[in-house]
């Protein structure tokens, strides 16, 4: 996306030619904006680094980090397949006209109608999580005279020994009981699923899958290998997401409590400077290809990739205008119209580019907070941003907000905004309108 943009003569921020300050004029704010060159660019990429390497690839967008349905059918058009994990996500699939051969239906929570709907739709696979759905897919494919293809979701998490645990950066996984630990088999587990494979006679066990794929490769050798001595092929490992394009640099409170404290004795803020730390798209495709090569099986597996977050993060921004600017406790505040009612999947930890869209060029820069205008204190958008001096009616532009943000959007206190979507031929389209307020309760019953 940082490829399109350009500086206009008004000293105004555009992409593809289209001046961001006047969209925000036309279209009001707060408004999504994405690139759709960037989505399928991003998407392109994915594709080349994996199919460059190795012969059998399934790219499959994640449709819960953007289900908007233009994003959706750009993926679709552009040969990917679609993980759901919901009813939801699966009628979106179902309304853009995704076979069912194209679509893998992930997810802990997998109730009877969803299960049937899904092979009704003769989805390609299912990849389940527990015996009991096992036994609960098993016995509606039964019902239905089919047999279903299934992998099976493999957690390689192991409990920290207790010293660990009080590590001040493992208490909130201890505190929270270790959530990571609930989803998918233990390796013991899956190894039991497949000396048991008899019980399940309308499954057909075909994939191995972990989320995310840092690990995946390393813990699929000695599962595919038993599965091979008890005469199971395994069709498909599934590496999952996790892909981070590197744009958005997640920070800890200490390196926020460093660098205000740099910052109180005069040094300029450099905590913006500095780039993510994503591990490149092609070197993470290079290893799993490389790991998967190095099974030495005699027909090679299908990879499956899930990826949502390296494709859509970075090619949608969110346009929010200033309301006021207020000085209070030693610090400016900018009050803006959009904040964690739009993004709520964004935290100050999160350091993402903020631009004032009608001043570029300027010369005169000052430290501010940005805050929404809801009604609680942890309504912050972005700390400590060193930004050019802003005045009430600047627009700014927050970037790689494109997953999850839409999606997590709530009606509180607020509509939620429209969404746009700018190409390289200076096209604006209208993918989503902007709701009203007899919109947020027309389901309501007095």
């Amino acid at each position: 996306m940082r490829d399109h943009f350009k500086v206009t003569p008004d000293k105004h921020l555009s992409l593809h030619n289209v001046d961001l300050f006047e969209l925000s004029r036309s279209e009001d704010t707060p408004l999504f904006v994405f690139d759709e060159d960037c989505l399928v660019k991003n998407l392109a990429t994915i594709f080349d680094a994996f199919k460059s390497l190795y012969p059998n690839v399934i790219v499959s967008y994640s449709i819960k980090t953007n289900d908007n349905l233009a994003i959706c059918n750009i993926m679709k058009e552009n040969n990917a397949y679609a993980e759901v994990a919901s009813e939801l996500d699966l009628y979106i699939a179902e309304k853009l006209g995704i076979p069912g051969e194209h679509i893998i239906f992930d997810g802990i929570f997998k109730p009877d109608k969803f299960i049937r709907k899904a092979l009704e739709r003769r989805i390609s696979i299912i990849n389940a999580e527990s015996f009991t759905e096992l036994e609960r897919i098993n016995k509606i494919a039964n019902n239905m005279g089919i047999t279903q293809s299934v992998g099976l979701r493999i957690n390689s998490w192991k409990p920290k020994i207790f010293i660990n645990n009080l590590n001040p950066n493992n208490l909130n996984e201890t505190i929270n009981c270790n959530p990571s630990s609930r989803f998918g088999f233990s390796i013991n587990d899956a190894k039991s699923v497949f000396k048991r494979r008899e019980k399940y006679k309308n499954l057909r066990i075909e994939g191995l899958m972990i989320h995310p794929y840092h690990s995946a490769i390393e813990t699929f050798a000695s599962l595919i290998s038993e599965a091979q001595s008890l005469g199971i092929e395994i069709k498909y490992l599934n590496v999952g997401g996790g892909f981070d394009s590197g744009f958005v640099l997640h920070v800890n409170y200490l390196d926020l409590i460093l660098d205000l404290i740099k910052q109180k004795i005069g040094f300029k803020s450099k905590m913006d400077e500095r780039s993510g730390k994503a591990l490149d798209i092609g070197i993470a495709a290079k290893h799993i290809t490389g790991k998967v090569k190095e099974l030495g099986l005699k027909s090679m597996p299908t990879i499956v990739v899930e990826p949502g977050t390296y494709i859509v993060g970075s090619a949608g921004l969110l346009l929010v205008k200033v309301d006021h600017v207020k000085v209070s406790g030693g610090y400016k505040w900018v009050v803006v119209d959009g904040g964690k009612n739009i993004l709520p999947a964004t935290s100050v930890l999160a350091r993402q580019r903020v631009i004032v869209v009608n001043k570029m060029n300027w010369d005169n820069f000052e430290n501010v907070n940005i805050i929404g205008p809801n009604l609680f204190k942890d309504d912050v958008l972005a700390l400590n941003k060193h930004l050019p001096t802003i005045e009430e009616g600047d627009v700014l532009a927050i970037f790689d907000c494109g997953a999850y943000a839409m999606t997590n959007s709530t009606q509180f206190l607020y509509p939620r905004p429209a969404a746009v979507m700018i190409n390289s031929k200076m096209e604006i389209k209208k993918i989503r309108e902007r709701e009203n307020c007899a919109n947020v309760i027309y389901k309501d019953i007095i």
